[in-house]
């Protein structure tokens, strides 16, 4: 498959930027194992997982799944991880699509969304609270759209994802759809672009699942 035929090009230089890791196979499908370490900005460790990286069937266009293999996570959503399949919950689905459509390599996915996951979990450990989380499931969504329309409006989010899944280009100098008074260009147009990178089938899907 495509998907682990890409993995398996991009594993070397993984392997080099995190030696802790090393290229292996489970039943067919391409993975990378081993312990990755935490660094504090200085580069002194502060802590480390037993992971495995499981590459996707279509690799880079989804993420690849992450288990934590130590033991040292517990095994249900509390944690973020999925207690159907045991792997890791990186970001919500709008999330990880708009990383995918932006570029990942597989590196770059270590290094922007294992790392920061397992700095997470460090972090709970030691204070009892995750410094930054999502809700579960489509809670989590919606709160990631209130982030990028800047509001807790959510008939708001609702009526701009209803303009990109009809494919509707508001004109810059248009008064923006969200009734501040303000010209689209100065309102909400950034919202709307870093939404864009979603298909207009997987935003209708989206809504229907909020709703």
């Amino acid at each position: 498959m495509q998907g682990y035929q890409n993995f398996i090009a991009q594993a070397p230089a993984c392997l080099d930027a995190f030696p802790g890791l090393q290229l292996s196979s489970l039943d067919g499908v391409p993975e990378l194992s081993g312990t990755i370490t935490l660094q504090d900005a200085q580069g002194h460790a502060l802590d480390g997982y037993q992971i495995r990286i499981q590459a996707s069937t279509d690799f880079p266009k989804s993420f690849p799944k992450v288990f934590e293999t130590g033991g040292r996570i517990p095994k249900n959503y509390d944690w973020h991880i999925y207690e159907t399949g045991g792997h890791c919950c990186l970001k919500t689905l709008p999330e990880e699509l708009i990383s995918c459509r932006k570029g990942i390599s597989l590196s770059r996915f270590i290094q922007e969304e294992v790392l920061p996951f397992f700095f997470s979990q460090t972090f709970r450990r030691l204070n009892g609270y995750f410094l930054q989380e999502r809700a579960h499931s489509t809670l989590g969504w919606l709160e990631f759209f209130r982030e990028v329309f800047r509001t807790g409006d959510d008939k708001l989010i609702f009526k701009g994802l209803s303009i990109l899944a009809h494919g509707i280009k508001p004109s810059r100098s248009a008064d923006c759809f969200c009734g501040s008074g303000q010209k689209f260009r100065k309102c909400h147009r950034d919202s709307l672009e870093q939404l864009s990178l979603l298909e207009a089938g997987e935003i209708s899907e989206i809504l229907v699942r909020l709703r």
